[in-house]
């Protein structure tokens, strides 16, 4: 099992990551990009918790060490509040963990997933935290939103969408939480179903029905409850007898495709690869240009954790009028723009910094009026960013833009 199929796909307790936390030799190489890919000063560093911090203990190796002081009979260290923010600054971006599964074997990712967890055990859920964990179980999503309103960014799209839980349908669009109800996003959602219902593929969605993947408890470490989440998500998906499920989201597809890997009797895809097939297949026809300068932010969720790199950039590259440039750090070596893993919520000023940081890179190395990604978390956190820049940059996902040229 390679590096991308491990990522947080099993989290066991702290103890069981003592080991890889003694085989640490603090060489560094989770802090940069790919050495060999090194030319030039500026945008080398990638893990946004000590480049905006610059202390070790919010770098991997000073969180190894801080397992290896709490894994010690007794414990070798006090727990101060700088220590628990480094815990709950790791974004979970999967970088380092790149690195380290494949010199050395070792899962420091999921490492600190569990470090996560133990946090939670031993000190409580942080307010900020406690908010979203309350929300999900209250209303099924992390924003505060009635099961009622979840499916309203299907209405006016001109055309009915199935009901999965009562048609059978080959294709799920599994919209997610954010697609659903920030407003920002859905789009995104009409986006995809509009494209779906152009090409002919019978799908359909659950509507009021949908459940949060779990996703962003998991990130926090609040694993019983992802698991409560996930046994009841199982069981609703496996009954409808569908052949494949398509998310836009980054964040719901590395869920659904690692965390409940091997117990869900179909396909999971990101819209991203689909229509990299539909493509290649000449089933999509774009009549719009689009006359912008682009470049692609790859999602932690979709680059890293599932290898999906170059499906986002063939439809970019497909786009007409869209002149694309990559930035420095991209694909494996993409900088997290530090909104996963509970840090938005709880350190919004940090993953503004990443998020302004990236964007700098944006424009400095790509030239870019358009940040283009297949994240929802990437967007807010980014498109708040651009908010209050004055050189304007924008932000948007990969599907508004095919949505836009293939308007007549």
């Amino acid at each position: 099992m390679d590096y991308e199929a491990k990522l947080a796909r099993d989290v066991k307790p702290l103890i069981h990551y003592r080991n890889d936390a003694w085989k640490c030799v603090r060489c560094g190489l989770c802090r940069i990009i790919d050495p060999e890919q090194i030319e030039e000063d500026g945008y080398l560093d990638n893990c946004p918790a000590g480049y905006l911090h610059k202390f070790e203990l919010f770098y991997p190796a000073g969180r190894m060490d801080l397992i290896r002081c709490l894994t010690a009979e007794p414990p070798e260290i006090e727990m101060t509040e700088m220590v628990k923010k480094a815990i709950q600054t790791c974004t979970g971006c999967g970088n380092c963990q790149r690195i380290c599964n494949d010199q050395k074997g070792l899962e420091p990712t999921n490492a600190f997933q569990a470090l996560k967890a133990f946090a939670i055990d031993k000190w409580g859920i942080r307010k900020e935290h406690n908010n979203l964990i309350q929300s999900i179980l209250n209303y099924d999503n992390p924003w505060m939103a009635p099961r009622k309103t979840r499916s309203r960014w299907a209405k006016k799209l001109g055309f009915n969408i199935k009901d999965a839980t009562k048609e059978q349908v080959e294709v799920l669009y599994f919209p997610g939480c954010n697609a659903s109800y920030v407003p920002e996003i859905t789009p995104t959602a009409r986006a995809t179903a509009r494209l779906l219902n152009t090409i002919g593929i019978d799908f359909g969605i659950l509507g009021n029905k949908e459940r949060c993947c779990g996703s962003t408890a998991f990130r926090i470490g609040a694993n019983e409850m992802f698991e409560e989440y996930k046994a009841e998500n199982i069981k609703q998906l496996n009954a409808l007898g569908i052949k494949t499920m398509i998310t836009a989201c980054a964040g719901c597809h590395s869920t659904f495709s690692h965390n409940y890997a091997g117990e869900l009797d179909f396909e999971v895809v990101h819209i991203v690869e689909y229509l990299d097939r539909l493509i290649k297949e000449g089933k999509i026809e774009f009549k719009k240009s689009l006359n912008i300068k682009a470049t692609y932010h790859d999602p932690c969720h979709i680059g890293r954790y599932s290898g999906i790199y170059d499906p986002p950039r063939t439809v970019l590259n497909a786009l007409p009028g869209v002149e694309f440039k990559e930035m420095k750090r991209i694909k494996e070596n993409s900088f997290c723009c530090a909104s996963g893993g509970g840090v938005k919520p709880a350190f919004p000023d940090i993953a503004l910094k990443a998020a302004n940081h990236r964007l700098d890179e944006a424009k400095d190395i790509a030239g870019a009026d358009v940040v283009v990604s297949c994240c929802p978390f990437c967007e807010i956190n980014l498109g708040e960013a651009a908010k209050g820049r004055d050189d304007g940059i924008k932000v948007v996902d990969l599907l508004e833009l095919i949505d836009e040229a293939m308007e007549e």
